[in-house]
C-alpha cells in the first residue's frame, strides 16, 4: 500500500513553525537536519498582553524568539526610575544579551500585545553555538543592531483601545471621528467586536503589520474589552457627561502598568467648576483627561495621544510676566495651538487664563483689573511672616478664576510651587486653581506662604522658574518656552556695609542713593538659586523666547501695556525665522537673543 502523504504545511503546526524558523536570519544556512532538531526541541509559549515574560536580574536561562505580538523592555535604574529601552517585534530575539554574556536579565520584558514566543533552554542554545559558531556571530549582530535602533525607534501610538466608560456612549461613532483626527496614521482602521472577537493572536499580529493605525472599539463584554486593551498602545475611556459618574463602567483588569490611560469627557459646554473631580474619582487610575466639546478639542486629544503635541511653558517674573500675553498672541496669530500649558508664578497665572479658553483681550482685562488697577502687594503688614498679608493677591486670583479647579480647564495645565516642608518642587495638577496659583507666586518674604495639607508652599521659582522638564514628562512633541525672568539683574553703584542708624537719615540717603527696595532684594534672592537650573531648562525647549525686558522691573505693574507689546513684537521677530506657511514648530529650534 502507498504511504499516506504528510499533511500540508497550512494544517501542520510543526511545519509552520519550521517555516518561521527557516526565515529567521539567526538560523540562516543551518543544515536541514539541524533546523528539524531545533523545531522538535522548541517550546511554544503563549503570553497574554499586559503580562510579564521575565523580570530584571533573574537568571538568563533561555533563548526566546518572538513569533507574534509585541513586547517591551523596561529597566529600573539606580535612582528608582523605570526607563523604556525599546520594543520587540516579531522575528526578533529576546534575552539574548544575558545568554551571550552569561549574566542575569538586564531588563524586565512584558507583552504589549497577546504574543507567542519560541523558546530553547540554555543548554540547547549552547549546543547550537558549539556546532554552529556562525549563529553566535549573527545573534550578536542582531543584538547590536536592535540596540542601535532602539534610540531612534518611534514611540508614537499606532493601536488604540476605545472603551465606553458610560452605558449610553456611542463608542463606534466617536471612533470614526477619532480616525479622521489622526493624520499621521492615515485613515486609521476601526475594528469592532463582530469582526475580531474570535480571532487568534496571529490574526491581530498580521493586522497590525498591514495597517498604519488601528482603533479597537470595545463594548460592555469584559472579555472583548480586555482583548482590546491587550492589543493596544493606549487606552481611551469614553464618558458622556450627560450621564452620571456613578454609572461608570469598570476598567479592564488586564492592563500593563505602563500602558497610557486617557479619559475622554464628552461635553456639550465647558465644565462647571468642580464638576470634573467626580468623574476622575469614578476612574481611580491616574489618567490624563480630555474635555471634548468640539472638533478642536478632539484634534488636541489626538495630538496628545499620538506624540504630536505642542506644550507651552511660561516662567515667573512678576510684572515682566505680562509679556507672556503678547508672546502668546503672536504665536496664535502664526497658527500655533497649544495642547498642554504649564508655568510658574506670573507665568502660571497667564497660562491658566489661556488654559481656561480665554482669548488675549479677556485675559488682558482680567490681569489689568487684578494686578494693575490695584497693587497686589499694597496690603503691608507687620513683617513677621512676610511684608504683605497676601489678602490682596488671594482676592485678585479668586476673582479671576472663581472656584474652578485645575482639572476643569479646557486645555491640560499644571503649575509649580516650592515645598519648603520637603525641600522639593511641588507640581499642582488637581487642585483648586486660585489656591495653586497663589502658592506658585508666593515669593518668600514678600508674600506669605500657602499652608496646605501640612505643607509650606512658596514660589516655584525658588527651585524651578521655567519647568520645561515637567512638560517633557507629560507630552511627546515640541515645547515652546517663554522666559521673562532669567535676564533680571539687581545692580547698584553703592559702596555700603551698613544702613544709617536713624530713620530720618536713612530716608534722606534712600532718596539720594537709590537703595534697592526690600521687595526687589527678596525677589532676586529667592530666584538666584534657580538660575543654574534655568539654563538647562532652556536647552530642553524646541523654541525659546526671551523678550528684551532689561528696563522692566519685577514690580513695575503700571507698565502693563508696554510689557505686553514688548512680548508681542519680540515674538513676531523670532517667528520670522520659521519657515513660511508652516504653522507647526520645527523639532529643534532654540532662539536666544
Amino acid at each position: 500500500m502507498p504511504r499516506s502523504s504528510a499533511p500540508p504545511a497550512a494544517d501542520n503546526p510543526e511545519a509552520r513553525l519550521r517555516g518561521f524558523l527557516a526565515g529567521l536570519s539567526l538560523f540562516a544556512d543551518l543544515p536541514p537536519e539541524t533546523l528539524d532538531e531545533l523545531t522538535a526541541r522548541a517550546e511554544v509559549l503563549a503570553l497574554a498582553g499586559g503580562t510579564s515574560l521575565f523580570d530584571q536580574d533573574t537568571a538568563s536561562d533561555a533563548l526566546l524568539v518572538l513569533r507574534w505580538g509585541r513586547l517591551a523592555a523596561w529597566r529600573k535604574e539606580e535612582d528608582g526610575q523605570t526607563r523604556l529601552l525599546g520594543q520587540i517585534s516579531p522575528g526578533e530575539c529576546v534575552g539574548e544579551v544575558g545568554l551571550i554574556l552569561n549574566q542575569p536579565r538586564s531588563a524586565t520584558v512584558f507583552a504589549l500585545r497577546d504574543s507567542e514566543l519560541v523558546s530553547w533552554s540554555r543548554s540547547e542554545f549552547e549546543q547550537l553555538i558549539a556546532h554552529h559558531p556562525a549563529a553566535m556571530l549573527r545573534l550578536t549582530r542582531e543584538a547590536l543592531k536592535r540596540y542601535a535602533a532602539s534610540a531612534h525607534r518611534p514611540s508614537g501610538v499606532r493601536c488604540i483601545a476605545l472603551l465606553p466608560g458610560t452605558p449610553g456612549v456611542d463608542a463606534g461613532a466617536f471612533a470614526q471621528r477619532l480616525a479622521q483626527a489622526l493624520p499621521w496614521l492615515g485613515r486609521a482602521r476601526v475594528v469592532g467586536a463582530d469582526e475580531a472577537r474570535s480571532r487568534g493572536a496571529g490574526w491581530f499580529s498580521r493586522l497590525e503589520q498591514e495597517a498604519r493605525g488601528l482603533i479597537y472599539v470595545g463594548d460592555r463584554d469584559p472579555a472583548w474589552r480586555d482583548r482590546c486593551v491587550r492589543q493596544s498602545d493606549a487606552v481611551l475611556v469614553l464618558a458622556d457627561t450627560d450621564d452620571k459618574p456613578s454609572h461608570a463602567l469598570p476598567l479592564p483588569q488586564a492592563r500593563s502598568p505602563h500602558l497610557p490611560l486617557h479619559l475622554v469627557l464628552l461635553r456639550r459646554e465647558a465644565p462647571m467648576p468642580g464638576s470634573t473631580r467626580a468623574w476622575l474619582d469614578a476612574f481611580p487610575d491616574r489618567a490624563m483627561h480630555h474635555h471634548v466639546i468640539d472638533e478642536e478639542d478632539l484634534a488636541r486629544c489626538a495630538r496628545l495621544l499620538g506624540g504630536q503635541a505642542t506644550g507651552l511653558v511660561l516662567s515667573g517674573g512678576g510684572a515682566r510676566g505680562f509679556a507672556h500675553i503678547g508672546a502668546v498672541r503672536a504665536l496664535r496669530e502664526r497658527g500655533i495651538r497649544f495642547d498642554y500649558i504649564g508655568g510658574c508664578s506670573a507665568g502660571a497665572v497667564v497660562g491658566a487664563g489661556f488654559a481656561a479658553g480665554w482669548d488675549e483681550a479677556q485675559l488682558a482685562r482680567g490681569m489689568r483689573s487684578a494686578f494693575v488697577d490695584h497693587d497686589p502687594l499694597s496690603d503691608r503688614t507687620l513683617p513677621l511672616v512676610a511684608m504683605s498679608s497676601g489678602r490682596r493677591v488671594s482676592r485678585a486670583l479668586r476673582a479671576l478664576f472663581g472656584e474652578r479647579r485645575i482639572e476643569d480647564l479646557r486645555i491640560p495645565f499644571f503649575c509649580v510651587s516650592t515645598d519648603l516642608t520637603e525641600g522639593s518642587l511641588h507640581v499642582h495638577e488637581r487642585d483648586l486653581l486660585w489656591t495653586a496659583l497663589r502658592a506658585s507666586s508666593a515669593l518668600p518674604g514678600l508674600v506669605p506662604p500657602v499652608f496646605h495639607r501640612g505643607r509650606v508652599l512658596v514660589d516655584g521659582g525658588v527651585i524651578d522658574n521655567l519647568p520645561v522638564d515637567q512638560m517633557q514628562r507629560r507630552i511627546s512633541g515640541r515645547i515652546v518656552a517663554v522666559d521673562v525672568g532669567g535676564s533680571y539683574r539687581l545692580e547698584t553703584t553703592l559702596e555700603e556695609t551698613a544702613l544709617p542708624s536713624s530713620w530720618l537719615e536713612f530716608l534722606r540717603q534712600w532718596r539720594q542713593k537709590k537703595y534697592p527696595s526690600i521687595g526687589r532684594i527678596l525677589w532676586r534672592a529667592a530666584m538666584v538659586n534657580s538660575e543654574a537650573n534655568a539654563s538647562r531648562q532652556r536647552r530642553l525647549s524646541s523654541l525659546l523666547l526671551r523678550p528684551p525686558l532689561a528696563g522692566v522691573d519685577l514690580l513695575d505693574w503700571k507698565k502693563f501695556g508696554e510689557v505686553v507689546e514688548l512680548g508681542y513684537r519680540d515674538t513676531l521677530r523670532h517667528l520670522q525665522t520659521l519657515p513660511q506657511g508652516r504653522p507647526s514648530l520645527p523639532a529643534e529650534q532654540i532662539n536666544e537673543p
